[in-house]
């Protein structure tokens, strides 16, 4: 896990750095899913990318869990050159500059706990303060556990105490080590839309930080920091009920620029929380909230595969899915195309996703595969085993079907019941942007469909393939025609040559799937 945590630290995707250090995409998705053990990959492979991401060798293939470390603790696990750039010093700073207070997220009650050192962000933005500051983790109106955290940074520092361990995140209980790497995952990726450019303009030094700010709020649970001091309630801060405009997940999608003035805003949004890498932001439309997902680089493609996905899980009618809709967003730079969705997750209704409930029972169950791990710890949640078996037949044929590369453990999951934190059922299906080859140049007409590379539960489609129970999950009779698939990439930036390409592959697809059906594997062989 230290190889994304230390690729998201400076801020680069696994294409950027496959593209540095010539280790191929695959093997980076690989190695950061522990599919293949990075301490056993050649020396001069963990040396390329160890040069790439300005750290050692050690820091890469060590058991150590970096993603619970603070920035000035990663501090040491970063090259000279980067430690001089963030210039963690050890003076004690006397007072604040003008932007402590937006780091800070420190509430009028706040007590002191004890000073810290002065903090200096990639871009020269200097921060200080005076204070490590307490919260309570609260859910809902329950305390979880009292916290300490370091302002500037957006780390937390210590736990000081648990109150209530049932409602401790799932797989964080038992180590304080694990609540740090809960958190420090909880906030925005920096590779997010424009988020690196936004966090350097708002001046915060980390997402942690400007997620520390937002007090933990998310519309994905019920989790949220109160300051200690503070009288604030469920109530008056929660996602779910209370209005917002959430300005720096539009500023994502925006051409930015000296203009963006937001120190004196309201940071209780849900940007600082909100997975993925395409821009994203929340919108309040009649007490409803919806997401409305832009594209990487201007890419139109994914926002047409969205529609695609819930295209053919309409047809299907086999399980819930997030009925994606197009969408023009103009933020004052120009309209741009994506799509919007109105969340499946209430102040009733949580997500728990994959990554969660893998991540907890690996602890326990070492050697099982994460499938294995995933369907387990459904069925001891509550939901019938059959069920989450079809369900994950049909979601890994419906994503085969349409080349989806990106079904992460971040991408799917379970809905539990905020009060009782009973398993209530699967997620509804979402996020089929990262399909049908978007990111690839297809002049060149042919590619090799068995050995597709993706991030799942195995290392390739074939091998998603050979998981599946029932192949009749799917009813290919219902799936988009030529003709319709055609017609609905025709408006996105693929030229007719292109789009004829990606229909035929998915042709062939479809074919594959019909063979499965019968019995007839023998494609799968040798994959």
């Amino acid at each position: 896990m230290n190889l994304k945590t230390l690729r998201e630290l400076k801020g680069l995707s696994r294409k950027e750095l496959a593209d540095i250090t010539g280790v191929s995409f695959r093997s980076i998705q690989d190695y950061e899913q522990g599919h293949k053990d990075l301490s056993s990959a050649k020396a001069e492979t963990i040396l390329k990318m160890a040069k790439s991401l300005d750290c050692t060798m050690e820091d890469l293939i060590s058991e150590r869990d970096l993603s619970s470390l603070k920035p000035s603790e990663l501090g040491t696990h970063v090259s000279k050159a980067d430690v001089e750039k963030m210039d963690f010093s050890d003076a004690k700073s006397s007072g604040k500059t003008e932007g402590a207070d937006i780091g800070s997220g420190a509430g009028s009650g706040a007590s002191r706990v004890s000073e810290i050192s002065e903090v200096k962000s990639s871009v020269g933005f200097v921060f200080k303060s005076t204070d490590l500051c307490p919260y309570t983790l609260m859910h809902k109106d329950d305390k979880v556990a009292e916290l300490v955290f370091e302002p500037a940074s957006g780390s937390l520092v210590s736990i000081q105490e648990v109150h209530a361990e049932t409602l401790l995140p799932i797989g964080t209980n038992g180590n304080h080590e694990l609540l740090k790497g809960w958190w420090h995952r909880r906030a925005v990726p920096v590779t997010q839309g424009n988020m690196r450019k936004l966090l350097e303009l708002l001046g915060f030094l980390t997402p942690q930080a400007y997620l520390l700010r937002n007090l933990g709020l998310s519309l994905t649970d019920s989790y949220w920091l109160r300051p200690s001091g503070e009288e604030l309630s469920w109530g008056e801060v929660n996602l779910f009920l209370n209005d917002f405009d959430d300005v720096v997940g539009a500023g994502l999608f925006a051409g930015l620029g000296s203009e963006l003035e937001l120190r004196d805003a309201d940071f209780r949004f849900p940007s600082a929380s909100t997975k993925g890498n395409v821009p994203k932001s929340w919108i309040c439309v009649e007490g409803r909230r919806y997401l409305v997902k832009g594209v990487e680089k201007g890419n139109t493609q994914q926002a047409f595969n969205e529609a695609v996905g819930a295209y053919i899980h309409r047809r299907q009618n086999k399980f819930e899915f997030v009925d994606y809709e197009f969408y023009n967003i103009d933020y004052g730079h120009g309209r741009q195309l994506g799509v919007s969705a109105e969340a499946f997750t209430s102040e009733n209704l949580e997500f728990v996703s994959a990554e969660e409930l893998i991540r907890a029972n690996k602890r326990f169950h070492r050697g099982a595969s994460d499938y294995d791990l995933f369907v387990d710890a459904c069925a001891e949640g509550g939901i019938d085993r059959d069920m989450v078996q079809s369900f994950l037949d049909y979601q890994i044929l419906s994503d085969f079907v349409i080349t989806n590369t990106d079904r992460s453990y971040e991408n799917f999951g379970v809905l539990r019941d905020a009060d009782t934190l009973e398993f209530v059922k699967m997620a509804p299906i979402f996020d089929s942007g990262n399909s049908m080859f978007y990111d690839l140049n297809m002049s060149h007409g042919t590619l090799e469909l068995n050995n597709i590379p993706v991030d799942s539960f195995a290392e390739n489609e074939a091998g998603l393939i050979k998981l599946v129970k029932d192949p009749s999950i799917l009813d290919l009779d219902k799936l988009l025609t030529n003709d319709e698939l055609s017609q609905v990439l025709a408006s996105s930036n693929r030229t007719p040559e292109e789009i004829r390409v990606l229909v035929k592959i998915y042709e062939r697809k479809k074919d594959m799937l019909f063979k499965l059906k019968r019995g007839d594997v023998n494609w799968l062989r040798g994959v």
